[in-house]
């Protein structure tokens, strides 16, 4: 599948939702288990033992043309400024969506010469994520 039409959304209900103009990339981070170490003195062996912790789903990362008119934009801004979770969902051309509940963790705008101005924005994802 390819990647274009796929689109990138942010909700406060998760029931409306507002498109974020203008994406260029989305990278959904890696997710990972934690692990507890349950290891005794009194073992037979040397060895450090181990059991499965809880899993952390990581972070999300957009890349976007910069707009400071687009209303999604704005929205993600605030969101920064914001001690709030928020609904954010990843709308494949296929018509599988991914919905995140998160926070905005940082943006930057770097500003190239003889490009377009881009903006990358961060999220951290709260919980687990709901593929439909």
């Amino acid at each position: 599948m390819k990647g274009y039409g796929t689109k990138f959304l942010r909700s406060t209900d998760d029931v409306t939702y507002t498109q974020i103009a203008n994406l260029l990339d989305v990278e959904v981070g890696e997710s990972s288990r934690g692990s507890i170490e349950n290891t005794t003195l009194d073992q037979a062996d040397q060895f450090k033992t181990f059991e499965p912790g809880m899993i952390d789903a990581g972070e999300l990362s957009l890349s976007l043309i910069w707009d400071i008119a687009d209303a999604g934009q704005v929205l993600l801004k605030a969101d920064l400024e914001n001690d709030t979770l928020m609904y954010y969902r990843v709308e494949y051309p296929d018509g599988t969506t991914v919905d995140y509940h998160g926070f905005v963790t940082g943006m930057s705008a770097p500003v190239a010469m003889e490009d377009k101005i881009t903006q990358t924005v961060k999220f951290k994802v709260s919980g687990k994520p709901t593929v439909t």
